[in-house]
């Protein structure tokens, strides 16, 4: 009875820790991503959709906010009622938090599985979502000449292979050469945008409130179930994450089947098991079904250009196509595989020291898991030169590695760190060293979630991309305009203007429909609100083609387009002058309206 008890009392123990971890976790993330750009990003057009899935009447008839729900089905019955109770501020705010709760509950799932302790997991979240902060910091610290990052990768470099000639006589020179090696790789990537935690297309996993971040939290529960070989709970979540962002969901399970079939005698369940299994994702998965068929065997005619060409190479190339990548891409690449490589060889090396523990075969395991994510990149890389029409890209084969290896080779890296400062004495200089690290990277950020925070008070404004000429006429629009009007407006600009002024419009850019019919009637659109451009090159941009049009409208076409679409009104920039009725005016933007 008394060692029941005590059991008892280390199972709670042990229970309230974890909570104090994920707790830790979520508290990271939501300083530096909680109150950033609230209704920007990709919520500026899918909440709308939520909200208006729910609740048909808000902007009825507006072309994009009816489009059929796709695999959106599931996020936008559960997020729309959100946003109806509470409104869209609130509703982001609260969906961020839960989808970051689910992310920071799989990483403590992960890293407790890996044998990680909470400081260096922190440090691995840190390093994964401001890299580039990192770098910027140690390339000022002033040491080198001329400050350059370049400089102090290269020392790195040079300091590495001087330790690895010195491995014989100091007994952590190898692997301690390899932890120095990663920092230099690491300090030579480049992350690219503001916020981007992909290698190169742009994929994120945690940010705005949108299907595919609950995707990935519920993705990051499956990987730490696959490591503890809780394969049914694996399965269901893998289907659910499917449910809410299909290509999330699928890419992270046949990567599961990969890492299966890598060593099928000690992973893979028998056949009836594994038939469970398929069955639980499916179950999982229901929502998915059917918009996945629709897009794999619905036929329809189409002109000269196909959907998958629209939405490939003019609408996301960024993402989809290779060939619009700038020339040093493949850098980060090659940058992150080396450092995965290397921690896996640091843990290999520290482990021949001592007994195989059921720490190192995970993360053995989470190594090998996080190349077989690269297969669908590889593939989509050699593809690219051949797929004229987008019919292989357009199902982005580089979304799931462009996000799981640098976060993979983090998590590793500060395993590696782990095991090669294992003495009692230089654990507390790492611990030490990572605290300053913390405090030096993410401190500022308390005192800009402040600020933040103060700025809610006159939500929209400069945080969501709202600036105040923009928010006055949007403003004046919805209070001054009759409900059922429709806006013609610059394709580019303005892409939050449907929820700020809840009138219908005839197109943006960012409202990108996600069925063929759809894409092809977008493109369509866009082309009428840029002059009916021809002759489009993919090779150029394709925005400043499409906001370049639109400025050079003349009042006939200007007249012309709000015929086609029954528009009331035209929105554009001061300096764009039409011979038609002025309705609003302020130093930016002018509301001319419809001539009698």
């Amino acid at each position: 009875m008394n060692k029941l008890k005590v059991q008892q009392k280390w199972d709670w123990i042990s229970v309230f820790w974890v909570g104090i971890e994920i707790l830790a976790v979520l508290a990271l993330l939501s300083v530096r991503l909680l109150l950033k750009a609230n209704m920007a990003w990709n919520e500026m057009d899918v909440l709308p959709l939520a909200r208006q899935y729910v609740d048909p009447n808000w902007i009825p008839q507006d072309w994009y906010l009816n489009q059929p729900p796709s695999y959106r089905v599931l996020f936008q019955s559960l997020v729309g009622p959100l946003i109806v109770t509470w409104g869209f501020v609130r509703a982001s705010i609260v969906g961020r938090l839960v989808c970051y709760s689910l992310v920071a509950s799989g990483l403590v799932l992960i890293a407790r599985k890996l044998g990680l302790n909470l400081l260096l997991l922190l440090l691995a979240v840190s390093l994964f979502l401001s890299p580039n902060e990192y770098r910027s910091v140690i390339a000022q610290v002033g040491l080198l000449p001329g400050n350059s990052i370049k400089w102090v990768a290269d020392a790195l470099a040079v300091l590495a292979i001087g330790l690895i000639f010195a491995s014989k006589k100091l007994r952590l020179g190898l692997p301690l050469s390899l932890v120095v090696l990663a920092v230099s790789l690491f300090l030579r990537a480049d992350n690219g945008q503001w916020l981007s935690t992909g290698l190169v297309a742009g994929e994120w996993l945690i940010g705005g409130l949108e299907s595919k971040a609950v995707a990935y939290g519920l993705v990051l529960l499956a990987i730490g179930l696959m490591l503890r070989r809780r394969y049914r709970w694996m399965s269901f979540l893998l289907g659910l994450a499917t449910s809410f962002h299909v290509l999330v969901g699928g890419y992270a399970f046949f990567s599961v089947l990969g890492w299966f079939v890598l060593k099928p005698k000690t992973r893979l369940p028998n056949r009836r098991v594994l038939a469970l299994l398929v069955l639980l994702y499916l179950t999982g998965s229901v929502f998915a079904i059917k918009p996945l068929l629709q897009q794999l065997f619905a036929h329809t005619s189409f002109g000269s250009l196909l959907p998958s060409y629209i939405y490939v190479f003019l609408a996301l190339p960024f993402h989809l196509n290779p060939l619009s990548w700038g020339s040093g891409w493949w850098m980060n690449l090659v940058a992150y595989l080396s450092i995965l490589l290397l921690s896996a060889s640091v843990i290999r090396l520290m482990q021949s020291l001592r007994e195989v523990s059921q720490e190192y075969t995970a993360r053995m395991e989470l190594f090998q898991f996080t190349l077989i994510t690269l297969i669908p990149f590889v593939l989509g890389l050699a593809i690219a030169p051949f797929d004229s029409q987008g019919s292989f890209l357009q199902y982005y084969p580089f979304r799931f590695a462009d996000v799981i290896l640098p976060l993979n080779s983090c998590l590793l890296f500060s395993c590696a760190l782990q095991d090669t400062f294992c003495g009692m004495r230089v654990r507390w200089v790492l611990l030490l060293i990572c605290i300053l690290l913390l405090n030096w990277i993410e401190r500022p950020q308390i005192a800009i979630i402040q600020s933040e925070i103060q700025a809610l008070r006159s939500f929209p404004n400069e945080n969501s991309w709202v600036y105040p000429q923009w928010k006055e006429m949007a403003s004046w629009i919805q209070k001054n305009t009759p409900k059922d009007a429709i806006i013609a407006s610059p394709p580019m600009e303005l892409q939050d203007i449907t929820w700020l002024t809840q009138r219908r419009i005839i197109a943006t850019w960012k409202q990108l429909a996600q069925t063929k019919t759809g894409i092809v009637e977008w493109y369509e659109r866009l082309r009428d609100l840029s002059g009916d451009f021809r002759g489009v090159n993919h090779l150029r941009d394709f925005g400043k083609q499409l906001s370049d049009g639109y400025k050079r409208l003349t009042t006939t076409q200007a007249r012309e387009l709000m015929v086609k679409y029954q528009a009331n009104y035209f929105l554009t920039r001061v300096e764009h002058r039409l011979d038609l009725p002025v309705a609003y005016r302020n130093q930016e933007f002018v509301l001319y309206k419809k001539s009698p």
